[in-house]
């Protein structure tokens, strides 16, 4: 089972830096805006994909547990993968992605901050915020890599449990 769920795991993590290079050399602002969601479907798909795999080796039969571990083990190594080629990309690739994201963020909230202004007629302070976001470190160091693949690993648990819930089969069917 390990085996299986290694590999899709490695698998999915090499899709991820390819196609995060692809939406980079397509457009820089892309990669920021689109490659959290395509990460996400592919690690969905290789969870999926380990765990029938393991159950079609075990026979057809696989209960929740290992059937969570199947899933998670490649979202997990894939997760890993994905931190590195990030953490690769905005440090040592293409260091300007940090002011390009600090862009997309200040243009945001402020789109957001102007809608909801609009909506609740709420007075907000705009040059505040701006003057904090601006303060914000939008750079990638090693601690944050880690903590990206820790949290990131504990919030695809749920999809994990899912996949285990509705994959699970056992001798009775």
């Amino acid at each position: 089972m390990n085996n299986i769920s290694i590999r899709n795991g490695l698998h999915s993590g090499i899709v991820i830096m390819v196609l995060g290079s692809v939406l980079h050399a397509i457009s820089p602002r892309y990669f920021l805006n689109w490659y959290g969601f395509v990460g996400y479907v592919v690690f969905l798909i290789f969870m999926v994909r380990s765990v029938l795999q393991v159950r079609e080796n075990e026979g057809g039969i696989l209960s929740f547990g290992p059937a969570f571990v199947a899933a998670f083990i490649p979202m997990s190594i894939g997760v890993y993968i994905s931190s590195i080629f990030t953490y690769a990309l905005h440090n040592w690739i293409n260091p300007d992605l940090i002011f390009l994201m600090k862009e997309i963020v200040i243009e945001t909230t402020t789109v957001t901050m102007e809608k909801m202004s609009e909506m609740f007629d709420i007075d907000m302070d705009e040059d505040e915020v701006l003057k904090k976001l601006e303060k914000v470190n939008y750079g990638f160091s090693f601690g944050s890599l880690v903590l990206s693949w820790i949290t990131t690993s504990i919030m695809g648990c749920l999809p994990a449990l899912i996949i285990a819930v509705f994959f699970k089969r056992g001798e009775d069917y």
